[in-house]
């Protein structure tokens, strides 16, 4: 949108990928009722990705709501049927498993308007603390998602608090479809290459729980993992091999969980738990060389 105004209080489109989560997403539905922006112009697009049996919602929402059925596995390709039939000004996209804060619309807005169509907007995605107190779950929560380090040192929003114009969208093009995870990275340093930065709002919130069981961090781990394999594999590290590797070494991980207020006992939890988890991504890595294909898990 450069060169344009945007109306003071656009139409959005907030799009959400689905995959045998309709729990979560109902979570996620009941925060979007609550939202501060007005409802009459928003409209939530929920993009079932093949789940088993298919999603099913009620329409009792005071907003615009519809279930788009996408059979590419993925959530990118979820995320660009969601954005195809999309007729908002503004696209939000988030998570299943996200709760937006009741300001996030507004707050999202607002930081893309101050922008005037020249840089996407990234907010934060916050873990909340775990009930459950594996080492897995303090391990998520102590980590974090680290949104606002992606946008500030690897130029890229995780598409779990991500606002653009649809004119943005349409000039950047669709994610990359091959890709299972890594494809916001690609997204956005593709939008860089044309001039189009993304900013960071701590005011735009979500939240998330994290994962408790080992098994299931295993299983994200690796995804990332195969994300960045195949963005090198590829020939998508658009801004360069430094920006694919993780934040912080393994080394990093392990002095950012023992410098930690947590007790002892539980910081040797969470050092086991990280010890396992870095060495699924190790594996993983491994097996793909050898030529195995990603999973989607």
């Amino acid at each position: 949108m450069v060169g344009s105004v945007m109306s003071d209080k656009p139409k959005i489109s907030v799009i959400i990928p689905v995959f045998n989560d309709g729990g979560a997403s109902l979570i996620c539905l009941e925060a979007l009722r609550r939202q501060t922006y007005p409802a009459e112009r928003m409209q939530v697009l929920l993009v079932d990705n093949g789940s088993t049996p298919p999603l099913s919602v009620s329409n009792t929402y005071p907003f615009e709501l519809h279930v788009e059925r996408c059979e590419t596995p993925g959530s990118y390709a979820a995320r660009n049927a969601g954005a195809r039939i999309a007729t908002g000004e503004v696209f939000a996209f988030t998570d299943a498993d996200c709760v937006p804060r009741a300001d996030w619309l507004e707050h999202g807005v607002k930081a893309l308007q101050a922008g005037n169509g020249q840089y996407l907007v990234g907010g934060d995605a916050l873990i909340t603390e775990p009930h459950v107190r594996s080492g897995t779950a303090l391990y998520q929560y102590i980590m974090g998602f680290e949104l606002r380090e992606n946008i500030e040192h690897k130029g890229f929003s995780g598409t779990g608090n991500l606002f653009c114009t649809r004119k943005q969208f349409q000039r950047i093009g669709p994610f990359d479809e091959r890709l299972f995870s890594g494809g916001d990275r690609e997204w956005g340093w593709r939008a860089n290459k044309l001039g189009i930065e993304t900013r960071h709002t701590a005011f735009a919130v979500v939240t998330t729980p994290p994962r408790t069981s080992l098994s299931g961090a295993i299983r994200q781990a690796r995804r990332v993992a195969a994300g960045r394999y195949r963005l090198r594999a590829l020939g998508l590290d658009w801004a360069g091999p430094e920006a694919v590797r993780p934040l912080r070494s393994s080394m990093g991980s392990a002095v950012r969980i023992w410098k930690s207020e947590l007790p002892y006992g539980e910081r040797f939890k969470v050092l086991f738990a990280a010890s396992i988890i870095k060495s699924a991504s190790v594996i993983e890595r491994v097996r793909l060389r050898f030529g195995a294909t990603p999973e989607r898990r």
